[in-house]
């Protein structure tokens, strides 16, 4: 071919000829983009530390279970009835048939378990007309004739309502804390039904929610360094704690149903009826006890 020939601009040649030097380029600047990206993410990838951030753990506190009747820590040295159930200082199995002696254990831990949620719920209850007078000074503050007086007034009933439920929060009952700041393990009761050992979980009601601290870091008036409460951040802790209210409920409930149960299961070995003893797991990883919301 001749070097010297040049295509004429508007001839077909010469478009074909443009257009392959125009994808060339195209894809010699992507190829260079590419290549850049490349690069810098290896030296980022190389001069990156690993994360030393702490793996969070589970709920705060150990785990706890009603036997004999009070809130202990198992002892895994213990075999699966007395660490569970009766205790090792029990002397029903002594004086008494076997299967009558352990039901009464049962009932037992589950009549210890009702007083707790008891006392659970009348410390909500107490939480709840708190949470009524810190809304009545909000109101009370938002009302067009408050002066500087009433709304001091009402910034001091305030804050004796938050005193009060920071009291609340406090409340021991049979030397086990009945609410909890965050997440924590629930103290269990071991229950025998069709022919297993079941788990229940008496659960603390949690106070560290985010529309109860809220509510506990708030004002309604002053120079404080709290910030001012609305009516948006008081219905919040309300639904939080009505929520509390009735898991408080649901529970008392399951907990009286088992001890019905077990109240008429007794009733039939002292008339001279028969009562199997459920064995016990014989598969560690789901520990020693059934627990029929685990996939919940």
């Amino acid at each position: 071919p001749n070097p010297s020939f040049r295509p004429h601009s508007g001839s077909k040649l010469y478009r074909q000829s443009f257009d392959s030097n125009q994808f060339l380029q195209t894809h010699h600047s992507l190829f260079i983009s590419i290549t850049k990206i490349q690069l810098m993410t290896m030296k980022h990838l190389s001069t990156t530390k690993p994360s030393t951030k702490p793996i969070p753990s589970g709920p705060a506190g150990f785990a706890k279970v009603l036997v004999g009747g009070r809130v202990v820590r198992p002892d895994t040295e213990l075999p699966f009835l007395e660490r569970m159930v009766t205790g090792s200082g029990s002397t029903h199995l002594e004086v008494k048939p076997r299967e009558a002696a352990i039901l009464e254990s049962v009932a037992s831990n589950l009549e210890a378990g009702i007083k707790i949620v008891d006392q659970q719920e009348l410390g909500l209850a107490k939480i709840g007309g708190k949470l009524a007078d810190i809304s009545l000074s909000l109101n009370t503050c938002k009302a067009p004739k408050a002066d500087i007086s009433v709304r001091e007034r009402a910034q001091r009933d305030l804050e004796i309502a938050k005193a009060c439920i920071r009291e609340i929060s406090q409340f021991v009952y049979a030397d086990t804390p009945l609410f909890a700041n965050g997440p924590s393990k629930a103290v269990t009761i071991a229950v025998p039904n069709r022919g297993d050992w079941e788990g229940i979980n008496i659960t603390r009601p949690d106070l560290g929610l985010p529309g109860m601290q809220t509510v506990l870091k708030g004002k309604v008036h002053g120079d404080s360094k709290d910030f001012f409460l609305d009516s948006a951040s008081i219905r919040r802790a309300f639904d939080e704690w009505r929520t509390h209210c009735i898991e408080n409920r649901l529970l008392w409930g399951n907990l009286k149903d088992r001890l019905h149960g077990v109240f008429r299961k007794l009733t039939e070995v002292d008339k001279g009826g028969k009562w199997t003893l459920p064995r016990f797991p014989s598969d560690p990883k789901l520990g020693p006890l059934r627990r029929p919301n685990r996939n919940n």
